[in-house]
């Protein structure tokens, strides 16, 4: 292990540690696998069960603990003998790690424009650090900042490759920083790190940031399509819907869960109560409390969820239906136009033009 890594998130003293989503994860899970790690085996190592590779629900709201994913960065720096693991992982990032977000923020018009897309839909990969663009007449800055405690270098190196990765994407430069600071001290070597940013690099300054040219804010994106922005936007609103950040109330939790259990059939309310820590009556109170039976809630969710698949072209009707739990494509149809008054298919059609 090496001595120069931030204090780690919330250790084991019951504090909370944030969520990152098994999209975002996936960049870490990716990178061991090539290096002849196997996903499942890394999530074994710490204490992760594999089977949520095999999750049912979006793969923006199957959540793992902020502390597992800085804990499994630093035992794949271990396993490997890498000390650069987070920066290798996040300069091999690729848009489908974002999920839809990642398609929401390559196609929109401008940087600017894809930048606070971005932080729009951040929470969809992750909720243990916040983005903020800081412009001034002569400068632009965007800055990380943790939210629920220290994160490690790893953490912090594999997001600001993200943000190198997705620059090239956008405009073809090679690099797009000015310059980038960590808060972490320096290590040994950091000829990667002036390979990946290629600009300045200064460590120990207590924040996390990339300083970008302010003209380069206002540059097309090279990906820009309305059709595929306005589509993934559609579909990234929903997810946000059913994401549940660090702290979340029961309302959310709860549709979160009803979310990952659709396609196994109905969830009744007594496992949701258990899942929550609380007993059935006192969910039913809090979601009374909010304008809302649990019946409703699990109607709401099958809503929210049958237009975010109706708005992929890649999946049938027949499987939309499966994925909602209905174990027949009539039962999905009846109750789909009850809720717009339109068929799946005509709903599909006049949304997507397919």
């Amino acid at each position: 292990m090496t001595g120069d890594l931030l204090p780690r998130a919330n250790q084991p003293d019951g504090g909370a540690s944030g969520t990152v989503s098994l999209a975002y994860l996936r960049a870490v899970l990716d990178h061991g696998e090539r290096q002849g790690i196997s996903a499942a085996d890394q999530l074994r190592a710490v204490g992760v069960p594999p089977d949520i590779l095999q999750a049912s629900g979006a793969q923006t709201t199957t959540r793992i603990p902020g502390a597992a994913y800085l804990a499994l960065l630093d035992w794949l720096e271990q396993a490997t003998s890498d000390p650069d693991v987070g920066l290798r992982a996040g300069a091999a990032f690729v848009p489908r790690h974002y999920a839809e977000m990642g398609y929401v923020v390559l196609t929109t018009s401008t940087v600017r424009d894809a930048i606070l897309q971005g932080i729009r839909y951040e929470v969809l990969a992750n909720d243990i650090g916040r983005t903020r663009l800081i412009e001034t007449p002569s400068t632009a800055c965007m800055t990380w900042e943790a939210q629920h405690g220290p994160l490690s270098r790893h953490a912090h190196e594999l997001h600001m490759a993200t943000w190198a990765v997705f620059s090239r994407w956008l405009i073809g430069e090679r690099y797009f920083a000015t310059q980038v600071e960590f808060p972490h001290a320096a290590p040994a070597d950091t000829s990667l790190h002036a390979e990946v940013f290629g600009c300045p690099v200064a460590f120990g300054t207590g924040r996390h940031a990339m300083h970008i040219a302010p003209a380069l804010l206002d540059l097309p994106s090279l990906q820009a399509d309305a059709g595929m922005q306005a589509q993934m936007t559609r579909i990234a609103e929903s997810q946000l819907q059913l994401c549940v950040p660090a702290g979340a109330d029961a309302l959310a939790q709860a549709r979160a869960m009803i979310s990952a259990r659709l396609q196994d059939g109905e969830l009744p309310i007594a496992d949701v109560a258990a899942q929550l820590g609380m007993p059935v009556r006192t969910l039913q109170r809090r979601l009374q409390a909010r304008g809302i039976s649990y019946s409703t809630l699990v109607d709401n969710v099958r809503r929210t969820l049958a237009e975010q698949y109706l708005a992929d072209p890649a999946l049938s009707l027949a499987q939309c239906a499966m994925r909602l739990g209905y174990s027949e494509q009539s039962a999905f149809t009846h109750a789909f136009k009850r809720w717009t008054g339109e068929t799946p298919h005509g709903w599909r059609c006049r949304v997507t033009g397919d």
